[in-house]
């Protein structure tokens, strides 16, 4: 009790000279947290190196839309060419994904997240959509790139996706053809 006494007092002493207030130490955690928007330089270290791509990633890359899309809900994404060679960088509700081109064998060009991320974007002639591998389903849809929207008005299938020997279902069949 006789070495309490003396240290209590002490810490009250200590509390007076410099008393801090809760209004005072959230001020302090403001001033110095970094601002909004601004890279992390500590987050640039942890992102994965990237290989070289191949001659079928660059071929998918090249057919890749870039650029801005409309989608479904007045929302936008868009895709930009990374400063990786054969790589896209996806930007979606203020996020950022790298993605690796792949071309798909029904004609679309599928976008897959670098380092298995779920994140998957997939452009058809007529739309793109964002989906969640993880979770599977689509983060959006409708998603339509100027490129897209002129094709969607002048395709009569508005799918996009007749392969050459599929079926034509255009209006403009002949009869006496074996295929239409």
């Amino acid at each position: 009790m006789k070495v309490a006494y003396p240290m209590a007092l002490l810490c009250a002493t200590l509390a007076l000279v410099n008393p801090a207030t809760a209004q005072d130490k959230q001020a302090v955690k403001v001033a110095t947290a970094k601002p909004a928007n601004q890279p992390n330089p500590a987050m640039a270290n942890q992102l994965p190196s990237l290989p070289a791509a191949e001659a079928e990633q660059q071929l998918a890359a090249s057919l890749a839309l870039v650029g801005p899309y409309d989608c479904e809900f007045k929302q936008t994404l868009s895709v930009s060419k990374h400063p990786v060679d054969g790589y896209m960088v996806v930007t979606f509700s203020s996020k950022a994904y790298t993605m690796k081109p792949v071309r798909s064998s029904t004609g679309a060009v599928r976008m897959e997240e670098v380092g298995n991320g779920p994140m998957l974007l997939v452009q058809i002639p007529t739309k793109s959509m964002l989906m969640d591998t993880a979770r599977g389903r689509r983060i959006v849809d409708a998603c339509v790139h100027e490129t897209q929207a002129k094709e969607a008005a002048t395709d009569s299938n508005a799918l996009g996706m007749n392969l050459p020997g599929q079926v034509n279902t255009s209006s403009s069949c002949n009869a006496g053809t074996a295929r239409c």
